[in-house]
């Protein structure tokens, strides 16, 4: 899944897709996140995220993309700072989404990514999954929904500050123990708490992680209508060589 990519979506067409490779998260606890797989050493992110930087900005010379996407499988705050800082030339000017755990999104932290980027929009994505908290806990996600009420106050404090910022949250569908109509609440929540949602279907990768789900139309139809974008999974989804639904299916 590492690379640059280039997708033309409700979010940017086109939007440029730079998946970075990421030292070990520090909260870890997610019963079905395959990231893991794709994360290594200090010497290995620089030397990897050096390269994948290269290829984004001249892809973004070429393309001049309106939005740039990066994740790195964990919270951006959690990027060397070497390798935040050869950024700025693929950010500047442009939206911009990075990842984060919520405990790690703060005044300081935002605004911190907000000088270095120097974007013109910045989007923070914020994995709660699901708005009812039992069920969270459930998937290995601790976060009270205490937190996203913080993050919703958050947001108002920065934009008062003159930090062109929105908060939204992954909402995660397709996966047992997550019912339909935990979804369709998770999107409606976070639509009026945040600034929305980013539907996420699930995939298994290893046995170990929780067995997919059927995804009825109408749900699917409902994500189409009602979340920011529906990520499906495509090409850029396999993972240290297991494609989505491979070897966990």
């Amino acid at each position: 899944m590492l690379g640059v990519f280039v997708k033309h979506d409700k979010l940017g067409s086109p939007r440029l897709v730079v998946v970075l490779k990421g030292l070990p998260c520090s909260y870890g606890k997610c019963r079905f996140c395959p990231f893991g797989l794709e994360q290594g050493s200090l010497r290995d992110v620089i030397w990897v995220n050096r390269e994948i930087v290269e290829r984004a900005v001249k892809e973004a010379e070429r393309l001049d993309p309106e939005r740039v996407s990066i994740f790195n499988g964990g919270s951006f705050q959690e990027l060397p700072l070497l390798v935040a800082s050869w950024l700025a030339p693929l950010t500047r000017g442009r939206v911009v989404d990075v990842e984060s755990i919520p405990g790690m999104v703060t005044m300081e932290s935002v605004e911190s990514i907000y000088r270095l980027l120097q974007p013109r929009r910045l989007v923070v994505r914020v994995g709660f999954e699901v708005y009812d908290e039992e069920v969270r806990r459930s998937l290995g996600k601790g976060f009270p929904n205490t937190e996203i009420h913080r993050l919703s106050r958050l947001r108002e404090e920065l934009r008062s500050k003159g930090i062109d910022v929105e908060i939204v949250s992954y909402v995660l569908f397709g996966i047992e123990g997550v019912d339909e109509g935990k979804v369709v609440e998770s999107v409606e929540k976070f639509s009026k708490l945040l600034d929305g949602a980013i539907a996420v279907k699930y995939h298994r990768y290893l046995p170990s992680h929780p067995r997919e789900a059927r995804v009825s139309r109408s749900l699917a139809e409902y994500l189409e209508r009602n979340a920011l974008y529906v990520d499906w999974g495509d090409k850029e989804w396999e993972i240290a060589g297991i494609k989505p639904g491979g070897d966990g299916a």
